[in-house]
């Protein structure tokens, strides 16, 4: 019997000091991004955390004013909150739309920045990432 409780006081020892090692993770800034449809005045803004995951908008973007039956409706979207090093894109198979806190914050989604033309975005996830040594 004392074998037993010595053997398990000594497995809750060795898991109370390997608590910390199991917690310390990397922790990832939260990017704050609007879609919007000029053509009806709609917008919506989400937060995700850039840890490189993919999103899907038909997710993010559920029951927002740019849900139209489940359907995810834009002109143009933005970083509204980013870091200089943040990368973020949309993707659609080979269609991908680039977008950086540093130097591009801002996307027409339709490719023509001179027509607001509604693009559907279902499709789409977003994936947000902190590039390193920027």
């Amino acid at each position: 019997m004392q074998f037993t409780l010595a053997l398990v006081a000594a497995i809750f020892a060795s898991a109370i000091s390997a608590a910390p090692a199991l917690q310390a993770r990397d922790t990832y800034p939260t990017v704050k991004i609007s879609l919007y449809n000029d053509q009806s005045g709609r917008m919506a803004t989400v937060e995700v955390v850039s840890d490189g995951h993919a999103n899907m908008l038909t997710d993010l973007f559920k029951g927002t004013p740019v849900d139209d039956n489940g359907a995810i409706k834009a002109t143009s979207a933005q970083l509204v909150k980013s870091t200089q090093k943040t990368r973020c894109f949309f993707q659609n198979y080979n269609d991908i739309i680039n977008m950086s806190g540093a130097d591009h914050p801002f996307v027409d989604l339709d490719g023509n920045p001179a027509v607001a033309i509604v693009r559907d975005m279902s499709g789409f996830n977003l994936q947000c990432s902190e590039r390193a040594g920027a």
